[in-house]
């Protein structure tokens, strides 16, 4: 452990929203810690431009404006890392400083010290000063807390509050206004990006405690730092309850789910009961679930089940799915089973989102007649799925399961297991991304009689301006790096070429592979692949480039051909599940078929043989993306097989699906 002097101090801010707050905090740090280093990293949210505005008046500080919404653990990461010799106050934006926080600095200067909060002013005085201060986390005490509890029994073992102010503190100091040792930083690591926002105090300070390291908390004088809870979303009640259930779901983490039967399972299960037995709870809820009922206007509520929301071509196409079906009226809530994910920020407010284990299939639905539940065909998501089916009929509502098959079929041997495929039989329908994706899921199985097909979608790209017919040709790949995604095979094969000055290869990805995969990459072709790292959207890898590759004959539905063809940039694949049907049997894109250094040597040369065609090809993939693989004619599709399975139309729903 070390127990260097205090270092150089640096306030980071993650921004979101309210530009109006942000200001009032960025005021308060130059008046009371003006020699301190300032940066503001802003988390893309619909307050981005106000704070774009207000960035022009502060030049004194250091902004980042990130892309998208990457969260709060993942942006304060990134922030650390941009004052790697600073000690840091990572600050809240809608903190507001009241002192030059003295005690709380020369706290953090003590050897051992790992993190040190102030006592913070709760302006509406709801909790005490001292409540930035936790007990150790724990199923009871969380749930007491849930409860409404936690304050009436204060100081009981029970609560997770203090009675009074605590100096070592044994379990967290939630962030508002948190102090934290660079050397301690150093020795523990970042915050853990399992979580999206929330979470990341209780799991990092109480390893540092684990490792030797203390926790503080300073009571000055007078007060130092004023919060109000919730104060970046309270002026929008779909942001903050989306901000409890995010709460509720890093709980669950933070306590662990330990293959779905930890403390956090036991905590997903209490809550969930509170919600329904609890008289403070009790009525609103119901009032909820019945006026989105109002809502739905005749459709039926539908359930959107997934693993988690890490990126992943499954995983964000139940994120399009869920946006556009509530878009179109129907009440939705997508659940995770395992993890959260930086695909978040894409959900839109009005989805609810829920963190549930897979043998808890309890969650709210609006109380239409009639509900949905789609997902994939994992051991989880089917778990789930089955269960909340049956429970709902039980119930009186009417509940149907609609699992969409995005796995890549295995050529040699059954995709799915014996009963994983027994349950399959029984679900209402199957989606399938092709024709050819459902001849080969069935070459060593059965599965349900009822079968449609529902290609992935997503929101068109806008089209990339004409490309210059000079110079090299520049090849892209745009994956996760792992050996089945053959990346080192597309090399071989570009090398293979022996006509090293007309292509370049841009590798955009990360993953457990890449470190092998640069170290077999020889040493004479180091200026022409150049691994970049991930990239943060389809339009940053394919502004610099002219052709996507996507060498893997392990595939489904390569979503990144969709973001490459609506934009009109030209796609050349290997042949596996979807892809000739993506394009057109080569008619829209390149089909290497064999998978194999040979036939991509060979398509390869077709392609630097003929620069006029790239074009040709890049126009008629767009017209084929923008026809059948956009995110509306994916829930068209959906939509088309819910008709199927109810027996009957709702409002706005196209015909009925045809079954394969």
């Amino acid at each position: 452990m070390s127990t260097s002097a205090a270092r150089e101090l640096a306030v980071l801010i993650v921004s979101y929203r309210r530009a109006d707050l942000l200001d009032r905090a960025l005021a308060s740090v130059e008046k009371w810690l003006p020699d301190a280093r300032v940066h503001v990293w802003d988390n893309a949210s619909s307050g981005s431009p106000a704070v774009r505005e207000l960035a022009e008046t502060r030049p004194d500080v250091t902004w980042t404006f990130s892309e998208f919404n990457l969260g709060y653990i993942a942006a304060m990461n990134k922030l650390m890392a941009q004052v790697p010799d600073c000690d840091a106050l990572q600050l809240n934006p809608d903190a507001e400083l009241l002192g030059p926080l003295t005690r709380a600095r020369a706290a953090l200067a003590e050897p051992g010290v790992a993190a040190v909060s102030p006592t913070v002013l709760d302006p509406e005085g709801r909790d005490e000063p001292w409540d930035v201060a936790h007990r150790e986390q724990g199923v009871v005490r969380n749930l007491l807390n849930s409860a409404g509890y936690a304050k009436r029994l204060r100081g009981n073992p029970l609560s997770n509050l203090y009675a009074e102010t605590p100096h070592e503190v044994d379990g967290y100091l939630t962030g508002c206004c948190l102090f934290i040792s660079r050397d301690a930083w150093n020795a523990l690591g970042p915050f853990s990006e399992e979580f999206f926002v929330y979470g990341e105090d209780a799991t990092w300070q109480p390893a540092a405690r684990k490792a030797g390291w203390s926790l503080r908390l300073v009571d000055d004088d007078e007060p130092q730092v004023r919060h109000a809870s919730g104060g970046t979303v309270s002026d929008d009640p779909l942001a903050s309850v989306r901000g409890d259930d995010l709460l509720r779901a890093a709980q669950v983490i933070a306590l662990g789910l330990e293959h779905n039967l930890g403390r956090g399972s036991l905590y997903a299960a209490g809550s969930t009961l509170l919600e329904r037995v609890q008289r403070s709870k009790r009525a609103p809820r119901q009032a909820r679930l019945t006026a989105l009922a109002d809502r739905a206007g005749g459709r039926p509520a539908v359930v959107v089940v997934t693993n988690g929301l890490k990126p992943g071509g499954a995983e964000r196409q139940r994120v399009v799915l869920a946006n556009q079906l509530v878009e179109r009226g129907h009440p939705v809530t997508m659940v995770c089973l395992q993890h959260l994910g930086q695909y978040i920020s894409e959900l839109d407010p009005r989805v609810r989102m829920l963190m549930q284990p897979w043998w808890q299939p309890v969650v709210d639905v609006a109380d239409t007649p009639e509900a949905i539940v789609v997902g994939g065909a994992t051991k989880t998501e089917i778990g789930f799925a089955t269960a909340w089916r049956a429970l709902g009929r039980a119930a009186g509502q009417r509940r149907y399961w609609i699992p969409a098959a995005h796995d890549p079929a295995e050529m040699e041997r059954p995709t799915y297991g014996d009963l994983q495929a027994r349950a399959l039989r029984t679900a209402d329908a199957l989606l399938v991304l092709s024709r050819q994706h459902h001849t080969d899921l069935t070459r060593f199985q059965q599965l349900t009689d009822t079968v449609m097909v529902a290609p992935n979608g997503l929101t068109p790209g806008e089209p990339l301006p004409a490309r210059e017919k000079t110079g090299p040709v520049r090849f892209c790949m745009l994956t996760r790096l792992k050996e089945y995604k053959n990346t080192t095979l597309l090399i071989r094969a570009l090398d293979a070429l022996a006509r090293p000055d007309e292509w370049t290869l841009d590798i955009f990805g990360d993953g457990p592979d890449r470190v092998a995969m640069e170290a077999q990459t020889p040493a004479y072709l180091r200026g022409q692949v150049h691994w970049r790292g991930v990239s943060p959207g389809p339009d940053h890898a394919f502004a610099e480039t002219d052709v996507l590759c996507v060498p893997s004959g392990f595939e489904a539905f390569p979503l990144v051909m969709v973001e490459a063809m609506t934009r009109g940039m030209p796609v050349m694949a290997s042949t596996s599940g979807s892809v000739p049907e993506m394009l057109d049997h080569g008619r829209a894109g390149v089909v290497v078929d064999p998978v194999s250094v040979p036939a991509w040597t060979e398509a390869l040369r077709g392609v630097l043989d003929d620069r006029e065609g790239l074009a040709r090809l890049g126009a008629v993939g767009r017209e084929r993306a923008l026809a059948l693989y956009t995110d509306a004619a994916m829930v068209d599709a959906y939509q088309r097989a819910f008709v199927h399975v109810l027996g009957h139309s709702f409002p706005g729903a196209v015909q009925r699906a045809d079954t394969i």
